[in-house]
């Protein structure tokens, strides 16, 4: 049985995570702090984490650090009521490329869950459809294969001419390389596609200012407002 776990400091999240999650026969473990979070996941084999960004004591960026140091490879989705998520280019290079934004709809759940745990069933052979495309661009993010990530996504333009999202991940890509310039041409050609798409505003917003921060790097997880 595929088995998640849950990390959050908020009550009703953990809740309603665990009643979502199990209505879909999945198997479900909570933790209530990022310390607890991490001694599970350290101790025991899941198929993804849930894990909330913002904890007291032990934050989650802090758990996502500390997990991949020891060497666990178990899928993380961040959690974050942040409409810009902190820290991003931080969470991405450790291996979350995957966001969920409070609050969340049951679907949104359900979808982010499916698409994580198919992912890893991927193989470049068998990748056909835009969705498999971005999809595996987003497993070689994971494993920081960015050359193939940008392959991938320059095929899903192709196989989806009109969609944002891969720009918005070739410019996030190239700001890992610190090609800021080439980053924002990605950024205005997903806002070319899409002027409403908010994860590109959000990032040629934010690579524009005088002084270039990659603090609050948006990778498109559907939340406008922040806290």
């Amino acid at each position: 049985m595929i088995k998640i776990l849950i990390v959050d400091d908020e009550k009703n999240i953990r809740l309603a995570l665990k009643q979502c999650l199990l209505a879909e026969k999945y198997e479900v473990e909570t933790a209530v702090n990022g310390l607890e979070g991490y001694e599970k996941i350290m101790a025991e084999d899941f198929d993804a984490v849930l894990l909330d960004m913002k904890m007291p004591g032990l934050t989650g960026i802090e758990v996502l650090q500390k997990v991949r140091s020891e060497g666990k490879k178990v899928s993380i989705i961040m959690m974050t009521a942040y409409g810009t998520i902190e820290k991003a280019v931080e969470a991405m290079k450790l291996g979350a490329i995957d966001f969920l934004s409070k609050p969340f709809a049951p679907e949104e759940i359900r979808m982010i869950i499916k698409d994580v745990l198919s992912r890893e069933e991927l193989s470049e052979e068998v990748v056909a459809t835009y969705h498999e495309m971005v999809q595996y661009a987003k497993k070689s993010i994971l494993s920081g294969d960015y050359e193939k990530a940008r392959e991938f996504l320059g095929k899903a333009i192709l196989k989806n001419t009109e969609a944002p999202e891969p720009h918005n991940l070739l410019g996030i890509i190239f700001e890992f390389y610190g090609k800021v310039s080439e980053a924002q041409k990605h950024y205005r050609a997903a806002l070319a596609l899409e002027p409403t798409f908010r994860p590109a505003q959000q990032n040629l917003e934010r690579t524009a200012q005088f002084i270039y921060t990659q603090h609050g790097m948006n990778l498109g997880d559907g939340n406008d407002e922040e806290e």
